[in-house]
Parts: structure tokens; sequence; C-alpha cells
């Protein structure tokens, strides 16, 4: 984690701590919206759905706020609670979900929540898209998601077996670490996958 990284988290925790849910959540939020958005755009592959989980994860966020035990950073709970939401609007896609709290009973973080939003979506909107990120999408996507946790967010791998399998919530022991290193081997296999097809497309030299 940067040093960047570990004083904003410290500021988190320092308002969580206090009782200041609101304060969390909202710096938690402005730190981090940009890359949660993204990682959500590189899932779902649609921006009016990722805009849609983002509003569904921030309502999670909001009630799951004063029970987070800290057993991780608030950026891969973030990340844990943002692939859940992600997953739950994919299974029920057909359907409106239902929402979580009426967020009058918190309408500052609403606003606050609101204006990330707006915000991140319209920075995404003329993103390109890469050669590499259009092969990515052809693999499957927990593949895909341990690619972008470890490559592009640099997560350990502990905080990626709690985004992935165990939940936030896992404490340190013996089985968060053998998760941790299975799915340490699957990334080794699918960057191998990967590499192979990108020979094929001819981004790659073969090797000698």
């Amino acid at each position: 984690m940067s040093a960047d990284n570990t004083a904003i988290e410290e500021r988190i925790r320092a308002y969580h701590a206090r009782k200041d849910m609101r304060g969390a959540a909202t710096l938690l939020l402005e730190t981090y919206s940009r890359e949660l958005f993204g990682f959500l755009v590189s899932r779902l592959r649609d921006r009016d759905a990722a805009v849609e989980v983002f509003g569904i994860f921030s309502e999670d966020l909001w009630v799951g706020m004063p029970n987070f035990r800290w057993q991780c950073t608030a950026r891969a709970w973030a990340y844990a609670l943002i692939r859940h939401a992600a997953s739950r609007y994919q299974l029920h896609a057909h359907k409106q979900l239902a929402r979580n709290v009426a967020l009058t009973e918190a309408s500052a973080f609403q606003d606050v929540a609101e204006r990330i939003r707006t915000d991140t979506a319209l920075a995404f909107r003329t993103a390109t898209k890469s050669r590499v990120a259009e092969l990515r999408e052809q693999l499957p996507l927990d593949e895909q998601t341990l690619l972008i946790l470890r490559i592009n967010r640099g997560l350990d791998w502990l905080e990626i077996a709690r985004i992935m399998t165990l939940g936030p919530d896992a404490a340190d022991g013996p089985a968060l670490r053998t998760e941790a290193a299975r799915l340490r081997k699957r990334f080794q296999l699918t960057k191998e996958s990967l590499r192979r097809m990108a020979q094929s497309a001819g981004m790659l030299e073969e090797s000698e």
C-alpha cells in the first residue's frame, strides 16, 4: 500500500473510531470511487449498469460501515462490497433490486454519494479500451477479476482472498493463507493463458 493510501486509511479509521460513519463513508467514496467504478465497468461492460450498481454499492457501504470490523483495509472491504453488489445485479438483472435503506435517514451522505457517482461516471465516458483489455474480456469473469485486483489495483493476496471468496471479515489464519495461495496459483495460470491469447493475436512474438 502506498504512503498516500496508508494515510487515507488511517483517516477513514479515525472517523470510524469516533462514530462518524458519514465522514468515514464519504472519505472512502471520495478516495476510491474512480477505481471502484472502473472495476465495475470492466466487470459489467456496461456503463449504465455500472452507474446502477455503484448506487447499490453506496447504500451497502452506508448500511455496513458501523459494523465494519477492520480485518482488512477499507479499500479491500469496498471491493468486496462492490463485487457482491455486481453479482447480485447480474443474478437479478431481469428485475429491479430492492434498496437496502431509505437514504433519507442520511440525506447528506446520499447527496455526496450521488455527486461522486455522477462525476465518476462522466470521467469514464471518454475512456478508451486497450487491446489487452479486449483480450481480458475473453477470460472467465473471476479470472478477469483476479487480474484487475492484482495487476491494476496492486492488492495483496490476503486482501484478494477476502474480496473474492472468504469475505472481508475473514480473520488472519491458515484458511485465509491457503485461499490466498490458491488464488495466486490461479493468477499465474491466468497470466499464462492471457499470454498465449496475446501471441495468437499477434501482440507478442512467439518464444524461440
